[in-house]
């Protein structure tokens, strides 16, 4: 599986689409799965969904060890849960005042 991430990392950077919507594939079901749990909210986590692999796909030439992409995929969509759940506890807080 990792082997098959570095292969498909390799040909995403060397300019193949399809490669790309194989990896997005191949981690969506569990990444929004993720974004669920943090947001407890269905459109939320498919919004949120998007913008990580929005990050993934700018940032990819940026993972120097392709074999840790599973962790560094997680990295990225635990942190823009966090973001999402900072921006709605600050919009709550202010309109509460």
């Amino acid at each position: 599986m990792k082997n098959d991430n570095v292969e498909l990392i390799q040909s995403i950077l060397a300019g193949d689409d399809n490669a790309f919507s194989s990896l997005v594939e191949k981690y969506q079901a569990p990444i929004h799965e993720l974004a669920l749990r943090k947001t407890g909210d269905a459109r939320i986590a498919e919004d949120i969904t998007q913008d990580i692999f929005l990050k993934v796909h700018q940032k990819l030439d940026m993972l120097e060890k392709p074999q840790n992409f599973e962790s560094w995929l997680h990295v990225i969509a635990t942190r823009c849960c966090i973001e999402w759940l900072r921006k709605k506890y600050f919009v709550t807080e202010a309109q509460s005042k």
